[in-house]
C-alpha cells in the first residue's frame, strides 16, 4: 500500500457553495495551485454550507453534508405558497437526501389541515421525500426521524442538477398552530 504523508491537510472555507478543485499539477510549491486545489486523499470542509469534501482517483467527491433551518409559526403557516430553502444550489451537482429529522418546539396551539411535511427541490415533479406524516399535528415537544424516500413515475423528475433543497407542505399552507419546527438534513451532492 502506498501512502503519501506529506502534505495532508484539512482545508477549509467560508464562502458558501466553495467547492474544492483538481489541481494543475501534482506539486503545490509550484505556484500554480489554487485556494481550492486539493490532494488525493486531503479533506476539504466548507463550514459555511456543513459540507466535507475530498478526492480520490476519479476526481473530487462529496463526503457529506447537514444542514437545519428553524421555522418560525408565520413561515410554517406558509409552507405550501413559500417553501422554505434549507440547502441552497451548488453548481454542477444535484442534492441527495441521505435522512431527515424534524423537531417541533411545541406552543399552546397544534397546527390544523395540511400538517405534513416534505423536502423538495426547486423545479422538480415530485417530492424527495415526506418527513413524518402529519408531524404537525404535534401537541407536544416532538423530535422525529421518521424521513420517507418519494417514489417518482417514470415520468417525473425529483432530484435535479443545480437546484435547491426546499421544505414544504403540499395541498395547501397549515392553519392554526404556534410551533417553532426546525428541519435537520443529512445529504450528500451528486456531479450532475
Amino acid at each position: 500500500m502506498a501512502t503519501q504523508d506529506s502534505r495532508i491537510k484539512i482545508k477549509r472555507s467560508t464562502i458558501t457553495a466553495t467547492v474544492p478543485t483538481v489541481p494543475s499539477s501534482n506539486d503545490h510549491t509550484d505556484g500554480t495551485w489554487t485556494a481550492t486545489d486539493i490532494y488525493k486523499g486531503e479533506l476539504f470542509f466548507n463550514q459555511a454550507d456543513g459540507v466535507l469534501w475530498s478526492r480520490d482517483d476519479n476526481g473530487v467527491v462529496c463526503l457529506g453534508g447537514s444542514a437545519s433551518v428553524e421555522l418560525t409559526p408565520a413561515q410554517v403557516k406558509t409552507l405550501n405558497t413559500t417553501p422554505i430553502t434549507i440547502v441552497g444550489a451548488v453548481s454542477g451537482y444535484a442534492i441527495e437526501v441521505i435522512s431527515a429529522s424534524v423537531k417541533i418546539a411545541f406552543n399552546t396551539t397544534a397546527y390544523a389541515t395540511n400538517t405534513s411535511l416534505h423536502l423538495h427541490i426547486d423545479g422538480a415533479d415530485d417530492n424527495v421525500g415526506q418527513i413524518g406524516n402529519n408531524i404537525l399535528l404535534a401537541t407536544v415537544d416532538q423530535i422525529s426521524s421518521a424521513y420517507a424516500p418519494s417514489n417518482p413515475s417514470s415520468g417525473q423528475t425529483q432530484v435535479l442538477a443545480n437546484a435547491a433543497l426546499q421544505v414544504k407542505v403540499p395541498n395547501g399552507d397549515p392553519t392554526t398552530g404556534d410551533s417553532t419546527v426546525t428541519v435537520y438534513v443529512n445529504y450528500r451532492l451528486i456531479p450532475a
